[in-house]
């Protein structure tokens, strides 16, 4: 079948792909592995009512990515955060007025930003520009923090009948999460990186803790109920400990 590529815009999707071929009767959305939205049809339905078509299957799209880790894509350009998500790129103005795609790399507490311009090439970025750039990067991560990290904590609380008085944001890396004696809980935005797994585990560690203001059997037997791989998952959430990257 003899098909056509083009690309549109869904408010709190962000792009499509759409895929017309002759012939198709019908319109069918999927999601690729890198969680990037292709809907197939002909060519004769309107923009409007893919968009809808689109908008009708958002929560199936975000469970979707949500249980298979995809994740959208942040971009920085112009000090301004055009995209909601993890992956991190880098924009840079040519002098002939084009754009020159770069990533980056980076980890907390670094001196330096190294920017990768191409395969076995690199710039690093130091002083003013570091801070800036880390600027936006923490800016990003707690945006989508907050987007995401209440709803599931919430989840998380109807699931073990956990009773917590608030859940607050914070830019810490030292601690992940943490339970106050009156059950006020604070998520790192640096969870926002780890995987999921991991992210799940200390929502329920800090739950637990509404219960249980100790390490003790009780409060490890309450984590067991919910995660009863929580020794693997401890395990490896303390390799990330301190090393924060993407």
């Amino acid at each position: 079948m003899e098909s056509n590529l083009q690309n549109i815009v869904v408010e709190g999707l962000g792009e499509v792909k759409v895929k017309r071929r002759r012939g198709q009767k019908s319109t069918t959305l999927r999601l690729s592995k890198s969680g990037e939205i292709i809907v197939s049809t002909n060519y004769s339905t309107p923009l409007y009512s893919l968009r809808h078509f689109v908008s009708s299957q958002k929560e199936w799209i975000d469970d979707t990515r949500q249980k298979n880790g995809l994740l959208e894509r942040i971009e920085i350009f112009d000090g301004q955060i055009i995209a909601e998500g993890l992956k991190f790129k880098f924009y840079s103005t040519k002098k002939e007025g084009y754009l020159e795609e770069l990533s980056f790399a980076y980890r907390k507490g670094w001196e330096y930003i190294k920017i990768f311009t191409q395969e076995d090439d690199f710039v690093m970025l130091g002083g003013a520009e570091r801070v800036e750039l880390e600027k936006l990067v923490v800016k990003a991560l707690r945006e989508r923090a907050n987007s995401v990290l209440p709803a599931k904590l919430e989840h998380r609380a109807r699931l073990m009948g956990a009773d917590y008085s608030s859940v607050t944001i914070r830019n810490t890396s030292s601690r992940w999460g943490s339970c106050s004696s009156k059950n006020d809980i604070n998520l790192s935005l640096w969870l926002m990186i780890l995987p999921q797994d991991l992210v799940g585990y200390v929502l329920i560690h800090e739950l637990a803790h509404t219960k249980f203001k100790h390490h003790g059997a009780d409060f490890w037997n309450e984590v067991a109920k919910f995660e009863p791989n929580y020794k693997i998952l401890r395990k490896k959430l303390k390799k990330y400990s301190g090393q924060v990257w993407w």
